[in-house]
């Protein structure tokens, strides 16, 4: 089985609940997502995610690839925080 990381952004149930009675969403019930999900396909992956927002809806379509969000930002060049990613092993103190 591959690796899908799923990306998005949902609203929780509480909020799908007001949004209909009143037909507005608060700006405070927006929830990012975004997670490693084991499965067959991409379609089973959002399947999947969609099911652990329990009862939220997505308002901006989940994304799905196999490449992730510190994959993508390494391979723009983008910059590092120093110190935060050490490459090269500090030497032995005599």
């Amino acid at each position: 089985m591959p690796q899908f990381y799923v990306e998005g952004v949902f609203i929780t149930k509480q909020a799908v609940k007001k949004a209909r009675e009143s037909g507005k969403i608060a700006p405070g019930s927006f929830e990012p997502y975004a997670k490693t999900i084991w499965a067959n396909n991409a379609k089973e992956a959002i399947q999947i995610a969609t099911e652990e927002l329990a009862g939220g809806e997505w308002t901006d379509g989940p994304r799905v690839g196999q490449v992730t969000e510190e994959d993508r930002m390494r391979a723009q060049g983008a910059p590092e925080l120093p110190g935060l990613f050490d490459r090269h092993p500090k030497g032995r103190r005599a």
